[in-house]
This record gives structure tokens, C-alpha cells and sequence, in this order.
């Protein structure tokens, strides 16, 4: 009896590859750091010709980029389920939950993270300093900062910028808990004490709209 072989349809035989080399970035990109990592590095553990990189992404920049935009997205998601406004709302212990959900995906993908801050050192692109590592993010505490304000009824025209300001915060308290010895509960307590007295300070420079 003969066998048929199956033939693997030629856009599912180019996904399976775009996951491959996504999944050799993620590995080496966290065990090596962003500046030791290079396409010829992942293109041979994904088990690839090199050129066949070149196929699914630009660069190895384009390939972090696109494993950050699926990281945030995916801290998004938890932040969003944790944090529904409401007039009822406890500000500390909301902003320390919020820490522990930060802090603890971060930790998850520790290497990855350190990979991402490497690469903002490394890459000296205005655009990338200016917006930091987690656009994502950023736009969803906006959305949320101007529904806390309108439940104070204030408005809060600087929402963006007030989130790039405790995002960036953020990081930098997560940076020293994930490789500078602090712990998660200093971490979560310094969090939560500092974001919510920056928000606090915001508000009360508002007027209640008229």
C-alpha cells in the first residue's frame, strides 16, 4: 500500500516559521541580552537559513518589537481585568494591586525585560526614549486616569502624559526589584504610596469643569 504524503499548505508552512524564529528570539534574546543576540544566532536556532529571517522581519529590532507589542498587550489585558474604576474605589489598594499584577508579569519574562531595557539604552531613537517600552500600557492607564478624574468630577487634559510620567516611575521601581535586590512588597508599598499621591497632586490643581 502506498503512502500519500501531506503537504503542508504554503502560508501555514510560513506562520509555522514566523513562530519559530519568534520563539528562538524570545529564548536567546533572555538568556543572552539584546546586544549579544544577532539574526544569525536566531535564525540558527530556529533551525532556518539565515536569509529566511530577513523573509518574516527587518531586523532583530523589528523581531523585539513585535515579542513587546504581544508582552504589553498581554500586561494589558490584566490590568484591565484588575481595574475597573468606580466611585467606591480604594486608591492604595487598587494602585498596589496594579503594582503586584506589573511586577509579577514582569518578573515572568525577567530576561525578556531585561533585553527590552538593554535595547532602549543601545538604540538611542528619540521616539523610543520619548515613548518607552510600553505604549500599550500607557494608553490604557490614560483611558483609566481620565474616568478616575471624571468620577471626581474633574477633567484631565495632561491623561498621557500624567501616565508616561507614573509608567515611567514604574519601571524604574520594577528595574530594582527584578535586578537590584528590592523586594516585591518594598516595591508594591513604594508603588502604591507614590502613584497614588502623583494622582492626588494632579487632581486637586484641577477645576471641576463648568
Amino acid at each position: 500500500m502506498s503512502v500519500i504524503k501531506q503537504s503542508v499548505p504554503r502560508a501555514e508552512k510560513k506562520l509555522l516559521t514566523r513562530k519559530r524564529l519568534r520563539d528562538a528570539g524570545r529564548r536567546l534574546f533572555a538568556e543572552r541580552g539584546f546586544a549579544a543576540t544577532q539574526v544569525g544566532d536566531i535564525a540558527k536556532a530556529a533551525k532556518v537559513a539565515h536569509g529566511t529571517f530577513y523573509v518574516h522581519f527587518d531586523n532583530r529590532e523589528a523581531l523585539l518589537d513585535e515579542l513587546l507589542g504581544d508582552f504589553n498587550a498581554a500586561l494589558v489585558a490584566k490590568l484591565e481585568r484588575v481595574w475597573q474604576p468606580g466611585a467606591a474605589d480604594n486608591p492604595h489598594a487598587t494602585a498596589a494591586k496594579l503594582a503586584e499584577v506589573c511586577l509579577d508579569h514582569w518578573h515572568q519574562d525577567r530576561g525578556l525585560v531585561l533585553a527590552f531595557a538593554q535595547r532602549a539604552g543601545v538604540d538611542g531613537n528619540i521616539e523610543s526614549l520619548r515613548d518607552g517600552i510600553n505604549p500599550q500600557v500607557a494608553g490604557m492607564l490614560a483611558t483609566r486616569l481620565t474616568q478616575v478624574a471624571k468620577l471626581a468630577g474633574r477633567t484631565l487634559p495632561d491623561a498621557e502624559l500624567l501616565a508616561q510620567a507614573l509608567l515611567g516611575m514604574w519601571m524604574r521601581v520594577g528595574l530594582q526589584y527584578l535586578f537590584g535586590g528590592v523586594s516585591r512588597k518594598r516595591a508594591v508599598e513604594v508603588l502604591a504610596m507614590l502613584s497614588v499621591g502623583a494622582l492626588g497632586a494632579a487632581l486637586s490643581t484641577l477645576t471641576s469643569p463648568t
